[in-house]
């Protein structure tokens, strides 16, 4: 029975690479946000540079967390896409 069901392997591939530019971009900014925070945490003092600093340490826990979820998705991308070009191979080979 078909329902209709397809897969564009072509589009899948894009969305891996996008999920690979994102995550890759937000390494940047991390990296960036966390070489200003360090330079202000030699100079700047008191409650709210101590609040500051426990801000960030959740952002950074929080990014962590969201560019792990993004590597786990981007190897279920590429997962599915072996799986589905496989399928494609084999139906081909069975009706050429």
């Amino acid at each position: 029975m078909v329902n209709g069901y397809t897969v564009d392997l072509d589009k899948l591939l894009g969305f891996i690479d996008r999920v690979a530019a994102f995550d890759s971009r937000a390494e940047a900014v991390a990296s960036e946000v966390d070489r200003h925070v360090a330079q202000l945490k030699t100079t700047w003092r008191g409650d709210a540079a101590d609040a500051h600093q426990d801000y960030h340490a959740r952002w950074t826990a929080a990014a962590e967390h969201m560019r792990h979820a993004l590597g786990e998705l981007k190897a279920k991308a590429e997962a599915a896409h072996g799986s589905y070009s496989g399928a494609v191979g084999h139906n081909s080979a069975m009706w050429p």
